[in-house]
């Protein structure tokens, strides 16, 4: 089954697959983000501004999006370095049938 972050992993990625292929509000069509600009916030969003509310949500403090930048750097380190793992570990991919386990 994996560990607990590729568990987590799968689970995120299915639900962000919903983004591209569902219609509705929060749907985002993927040639959308085939503009520079609009693939670039994008990932800002995704990478940065959406943890950093959850961040926020769960903890009750205030970070703001540079210091959850230092958070989520510091647990990319932390993950790099642990002992026993591997350097990289593979992510999670999305199939056409959903987020591979």
């Amino acid at each position: 089954m994996g560990s607990k972050q590729h568990q987590y992993t799968v689970k995120i990625l299915g639900q962000l697959q919903q983004l591209f292929q569902e219609e509705g509000e929060n749907t985002i069509p993927p040639e959308e983000l085939k503009d520079n600009a609009n693939a670039a916030d994008f990932f800002h969003a995704l990478a940065n501004l959406a943890p950093a509310v959850i961040y926020n949500n769960l903890t009750g403090k205030k970070a703001g999006t540079l210091e959850f930048n230092h958070i989520a750097n510091r647990l990319c380190f932390q993950n790099a370095h642990l002992p026993g793992k591997a350097q990289e570990e593979q992510p999670a991919e999305i199939t056409e049938n959903g987020p591979t386990q």
